[in-house]
């Protein structure tokens, strides 16, 4: 890959992370192509936690390539984008929302037309209509795939995975994971300084460079090579995207945001054990500390 092409991943990743937070975006409401009956959650309860019982609806938005053939080829989908609507949880709905937006986010020419997953659609279709007349466009395919799966209901923790991949155009498309973690009885996103003492980032910053170093198999003093890691300045950093678990936080770096693309994603888990110092008490994580 030529270091254009890595530039504009990174780029991407910054534009992605950039749209994210904070999530106070105001989101029009929407109507998806196909709506699943009404779910409900099964709630992991810890011994002597009270806990609300949550119900969601799965929507589904789909484009296919108007000029494919769907008896003839098998893939003629171009946009699927599927995600979780909960009952009477309108912030982590418009947190959903925002992250899916954010994984194309469209150009409004009009300042009063609100952002919304059908204006999203329409305009990545008509990105590919136009792509589809330039000559190297052959045997290419614009994609916007994305899909929100509930990861865990522990006691009042509600934690959501979106897993999403874009293509359009270039040498291949890009990959993105995040995750919300929701306290369902106080119906807010729950961030790193809701469960951690005030001015934690540089100690947890210090426990998790650790970790990583002894998980990459570096040394404890050793630099991080501007040849192995993008990280900036050469300076270790925690990723953006992150989920509150049983056993500790995990911190999840994206395809390209700190190693190459065929490198994949690094998972860097920081038990609470290691930050129990840092941690405020009688926060929504608690109940996983020993």
């Amino acid at each position: 890959m030529n270091i254009y092409s890595m530039m504009m991943l990174r780029d991407s990743m910054k534009i992605f992370n950039s749209l994210i937070y904070p999530l106070s975006i105001v989101l029009a409401l929407l109507s998806a192509c196909n709506n699943t009956p009404q779910n409900k959650l099964k709630s992991s309860k810890s011994p002597g936690l009270d806990f609300d019982t949550v119900t969601y609806t799965l929507k589904t938005i789909t484009k296919d390539d108007p000029e494919c053939d769907t008896s003839r080829e098998k893939n003629c989908r171009i946009v699927n984008i599927k995600y979780h609507v909960f009952d009477n949880h309108p912030v982590l709905n418009d947190s959903i929302r925002t992250m899916l937006l954010a994984i194309y986010p469209f150009e409004r020419t009009d300042p009063s037309v609100k952002p919304s997953l059908e204006k999203q659609t329409e305009e990545f279709m008509n990105k590919y209509k136009e792509f589809k007349k330039e000559p190297y466009s052959q045997g290419r395919k614009y994609e916007l795939i994305s899909s929100t799966k509930v990861l865990e209901e522990l006691g009042n923790l509600l934690t959501l995975q979106l897993d999403a991949y874009t293509y359009s155009g270039g040498a291949h498309g890009a990959s993105f994971r995040r995750f919300i973690n929701y306290d369902i009885k106080n119906k807010k996103v729950i961030f790193l300084n809701d469960i951690l003492k005030n001015n934690y980032r540089d100690s947890l910053v210090n426990v998790a460079e650790v970790i990583f170093k002894k998980n990459e198999g570096l040394k404890p003093g050793q630099a991080l090579s501007p040849n192995s890691y993008f990280f900036e300045n050469n300076q270790f950093s925690l990723a953006n995207s992150y989920v509150f678990t049983p056993a500790g936080i995990m911190f999840l770096y994206n395809e390209y945001e700190i190693k190459p693309y065929a490198a994949g994603r690094t998972e860097l888990l920081v038990p609470y054990s290691e930050i129990k110092a840092m941690l405020k008490p009688g926060t929504i994580i608690e109940q996983f500390v020993k």
